[in-house]
C-alpha cells in the first residue's frame, strides 16, 4: 500500500496526506483486508469488520472468507454498517446476500451481528444494536469498514444533506431514507470517523466522478467525503479511474 501527496482528486494532493487510489480486484481488496484484521486480532485478541449492503461488497466478501484462516475467523466480529427495516428473509434485506457471499467463500466468522431493523420498535432497535457494537469493538473503535457508495455519494445510509449527517449517536434510525424503503438503522459518521481503516469501493464511471469529487474536501452533498480521507483506502475499477482522472482534469 502506497501513499500519495499529488495535487489532483484521483491520487491524492488534497487536504492532508492521502493514500493513493488502488486498481480494484476482488483478491486484492480482500487481502488489503486481512491484513488489517489479522494486525487488530494479533493485537487486540479480536477483530470487527462492518459491512454494506448493495452487489459492490460480494465478491471481496467471497475473496475474503477464502483466506480467513482458523485464527483470524475465532476472533471476528462481523456488524453491519447499515439495514433495511424489513422483515427477515425479506428480499430487500442487506445481510441474507453478504451472508451468502461469505458462505460462498468459506465459514462464517465466529461472532455475526446482523442489524435487528426487522423490530417494530426501530429507536429500541438502534440502542440495542450500538450496545452490541460497543461490546464487540476493543478501545471503542471498528477495526475496519468496507463501504460501497451510490452514484449520489452517499454511503451506509447516510445521504447526501441529510439531517442524519449531523448525528452525534452511533446508531441511528432513518426514517426518510430518499431510496425505498424509507425506514432504516443505519451507523453514524462518527462512528466511521474512528474507524480505523476504511476501504470504500468505487465500480462504475458515476463512482469514479464521486470519488474525484470527495477528494477535493468535506460536502455535507456527497457523505463519502465526509470520512477520514488520511484513513480511506480508495480501490476503483478501470471505468471509475478513467472518469476520477477526467474530473480531476488529467
Amino acid at each position: 500500500m502506497t501513499v500519495s501527496t499529488s495535487t489532483d482528486g484521483c491520487t491524492g494532493r488534497l487536504y492532508g496526506t492521502l493514500h493513493a487510489m488502488l486498481p480494484y480486484h476482488p483478491a486484492t481488496v480482500a487481502e488489503a483486508i486481512h491484513v488489517f484484521l489479522d494486525r487488530a486480532a494479533v493485537a487486540r485478541g479480536r477483530a470487527t469488520l462492518a459491512i454494506p449492503g448493495g452487489r459492490s461488497p460480494g465478491p471481496v466478501l467471497t475473496a475474503l472468507a477464502g483466506i480467513c484462516e482458523p485464527f483470524l475467523r475465532e476472533r471476528l466480529h462481523l456488524l453491519w454498517l447499515d439495514e433495511r427495516a424489513v422483515p427477515l428473509g425479506d428480499g430487500d434485506r442487506n445481510d441474507a446476500p453478504t451472508l451468502a457471499a461469505w458462505t460462498a467463500g468459506g465459514a462464517l466468522p465466529a461472532h455475526v451481528h446482523p442489524m435487528p431493523a426487522e423490530e417494530k420498535d426501530l429507536d429500541r432497535a438502534a440502542a440495542d444494536y450500538a450496545d452490541t457494537m460497543r461490546r464487540s469493538l476493543v478501545g471503542g473503535a471498528l477495526d475496519v469498514a468496507l463501504v460501497g457508495i451510490g452514484e449520489d455519494g452517499h454511503c451506509a445510509s447516510l445521504f447526501p444533506n441529510h439531517p442524519g449527517l449531523k448525528d452525534l449517536g452511533e446508531v441511528m434510525v432513518v426514517r426518510d431514507s430518499p431510496k425505498p424503503p424509507k425506514n432504516r438503522l443505519t451507523m453514524t459518521l462518527p462512528v466511521l470517523h474512528r474507524t480505523r481503516d476504511l476501504v470504500i469501493l468505487a465500480l462504475g464511471a458515476a463512482k469514479g466522478r464521486i470519488a474525484a469529487a470527495a477528494r477535493r474536501g468535506p460536502n455535507p452533498a456527497i457523505p463519502v467525503s465526509l470520512l477520514p480521507q488520511e484513513r480511506c483506502w480508495w480501490y476503483l475499477d478501470d471505468e471509475a479511474a478513467r472518469a476520477c482522472t477526467s474530473a480531476s482534469g488529467r
